[in-house]
Order: structure tokens, then sequence, then C-alpha cells
């Protein structure tokens, strides 16, 4: 039997892409994504750029902002023979002022800036000759005296040091770091990826001639030739420290220029930055004060025990300047000391000034009875400026 013949079946063709369409999608693609990679590398550049733009202005700014505040603060609350300025060039800057105290009540006495009850001593009083230090940069070791208050005690005004020194975390030989020191405690770092503006130096120093000048008008650049300048004598304002002497010099300064220019290298252009700080409360005199002359000293205070009481009652009569005189007394600071005692150490107490007062007083219950001890009483008077007077008379109790 003969089987029928089948028709053969024609095949499809089967779709797909052709070498010549796969060469021009990938073309294609690859101009897409180019043009994406090209905007993603922009936008990232561009967020680098800003960001080391941003970092640049905040690294001078900070800079500029410690620097400013603090300067100003120069000759605060210094004591009489302590120098105001202790060390100036082109590079360092360094003076006495009470910014820190780490007594809660010590505004009251001495009007400290700033109040940390947990700063330590050497933080926040005068450097002594028992820990001098060397300034930086230089081969000035100070300090060259103690300096005490009226009361005995070593002066509350701590010394500040700013500086600019070589960075050498950096591969740039032109980059500076600036420095912050206060007394001998370890330096910080308050800006880096600094150089110096134009060849110009870091600080430069303005003065008031009118001492070594009398015809002298303004305020005038302290020359190349001086610099540096340095207290090199121990007590201020005393022989040598007097009229149109070179120690003098350091003095006069009254403000401070600072130049430089910050940036990160991956910023390209630095910003330039240049500003000029005054230092009101230097003086070679220091004649003006918020309240007039210091206040006058008050009449000595009577002490006797009071068995009653358990307890050293004090009292004495308003001071000249309370309710007349300059009337600007604004309270009373009481010490005591246990007999023997070479300094007088904190404040016993202050005791506000009424005005209408004749007489005030104090009662004194931390003193240890049974001992048969004795205990010395010294008063002062204290203005708003805050000025105190010079200490009363020491007065004795004993306590039986």
């Amino acid at each position: 039997m003969i089987q029928p013949t089948l028709a053969p079946t024609r095949r499809r063709r089967r779709s797909g892409t052709t070498l010549v369409e796969l060469l021009v999608t990938m073309m294609i693609f690859g101009v897409v994504m180019s043009s994406a990679f090209s905007f993603l590398l922009s936008q990232t550049r561009s967020y680098r750029t800003m960001a080391a733009r941003t970092d640049q202005v905040q690294n001078a700014r900070f800079g500029h902002d410690i620097l400013r505040q603090e300067l100003r603060a120069a000759g605060t609350n210094v004591v009489d023979a302590q120098p105001l300025i202790v060390y100036a060039s082109d590079s360092v800057f360094a003076f006495n002022a009470d910014l820190l105290t780490n007594l809660v009540d010590s505004g009251l006495f001495t009007g400290a800036i700033y109040v940390d009850p947990y700063a330590t001593d050497a933080e926040a009083s005068a450097l002594t000759m028992a820990s001098p230090i060397m300034i930086p940069g230089s081969s000035f070791s100070y300090p060259l005296a103690d300096y005490s208050s009226a009361m005995g005690t070593i002066g509350e005004a701590e010394t500040i040091i700013f500086f600019f020194t070589p960075d050498t975390t950096t591969s740039e030989a032109d980059d500076y770091m600036l420095v912050r020191q206060v007394n001998a405690q370890p330096a910080e770092i308050v800006a880096s990826g600094l150089t110096r503006s134009g060849g110009k130096p870091f600080f430069r120093f303005w003065y008031d001639p009118a001492r070594y000048n009398p015809t002298a008008d303004g305020l005038e650049l302290v020359p190349n030739t001086w610099l540096p300048l340095a207290k090199t004598v121990a007590i201020r304002g005393a022989a040598p420290d007097t009229g149109t002497s070179t120690t003098t010099r350091i003095d006069q300064i009254r403000a401070v220029e600072v130049s430089y220019k910050a940036s990160k290298r991956s910023s390209g252009a630095r910003e330039e930055v240049r500003y000029t700080v005054a230092v009101p409360n230097v003086g070679a005199d220091r004649a003006v004060r918020a309240c007039g002359r210091p206040p006058l000293p008050p009449s000595a205070p009577s002490a006797v025990w009071n068995a009653d009481s358990a307890a050293v009652m004090l009292s004495w009569p308003k001071a000249v300047d309370d309710g007349g005189g300059e009337d600007d007394t604004l309270r009373y600071v009481l010490w005591r000391r246990p007999f023997g005692a070479t300094s007088w150490g904190s404040p016993l107490a202050t005791v506000g000034a009424a005005g209408a007062t004749l007489t005030y007083s104090y009662r004194d219950g931390g003193v240890t009875a049974g001992s048969g001890l004795q205990y010395q009483y010294v008063l002062a008077v204290q203005d708003c400026t805050p000025n105190l007077s010079t200490l009363s008379g020491v007065t004795t109790a004993v306590v039986p």
C-alpha cells in the first residue's frame, strides 16, 4: 500500500538582533552611561569643593572668633605688679588675663570672665616661679616673679599664649597651625591649614606713641626692629620699667593685627583672613576705671567670742565710700586665718553694702571651739569695677 506523500513544512524565520543593531544599541548605551558618569563625577567634585570650602570658612572663622574674644580680655584682673602683655613677636602673642576661675563665688571678688568649678588651680591662677614655662618659639622664660593679690594669695590672671607653628602633619612646607596654650597646660590646636598672607607676619601690633613723642596723635605700627617685645623686668611699673625705657614698649600695645590665609590644599585658592583686635584693658598706668579710684580701706573689724552663739561676732563701721565719698561701695569682703598662717586664702564671706546702715556685723560659726585657738580677721571694701581696697588692720579673736 502506497502511503501519501506529505508536503514539506515551511520553516519560520526566528526574530532576533543583528550584529549591526547590537553595535548601535551598545553605542547608544555607552553615550548615555558616559553622560551619567560625567554628571555624577561633576556632582561629586562640586560636593567635595563645597565641603572643602565650608571647612575652610569654618576653620578660618573659628580662629578669628577665639582670637577676637580672648585678645580683648588681655589685662583683665591683673594685679598691679604683673605684666599685662608678656611677649609679642610676628608669630607669638602672650598676655595675662583672668579668663577662668574655679571658685564659684570668685566673680563676686575678682570679675573672672568664666567660672569652671572643675578647673585646677594650675589652669585658673597666675604662673609661679616654682613652675615657669618657656614661651613657645622663644628663649624667654616666664614668670620672673610671683604675683600676689592684696590678700597675699597668688594672682588669678593666667597666662594665655597664641602662636603659629609649622604644621608637621602635612606635606606642604608652608602650612601652619594656630595653637593656644594656657599656663603650662597642654597646647591645643585652634586652626590648621594656614599660611602667611602675601608674606605678611601673622601678628602685627599697633601702639600708642604718646609716651615717646608727646606730639604724636593716634596709633602707630610697631616697627619690625622692636620685635620681639618681652617683659624682661620682674615688676611692672617699677624702676627700671618706667619713663620711656625699652621695657615699657610692650605696655603701649593697643591693638593686634592678625593676617593669614586658610584652606585645605584640595580646595584650590586660599581664603585670606585679616582683622585687628583692640586690647582696651591694656595701659601703662591703667588709670581708667569703671567706678573711679579704688575704694578707701575700712576700719578694722572688732571680733569677740560669744559663748551663747558658739561663734565669733564681728562688727565694723561703714566705710568712707559707703553712702559718701565716691559712693560706689558694693560689698565688704572678710577673710579669716588661723593665728600664725602666712596667707589669707579665699574670702570667708561678703556682706552687701546698705548705704544707710551705720554698723555692719557678721556671725562666724565656722571656728573650732574648746581648743583655745586664735583666729585673725581682715576686711576690705569692693566697688563695681570691681576694685578691692587695701586690707584693714588685723584683728585677733581667741576661741576658748
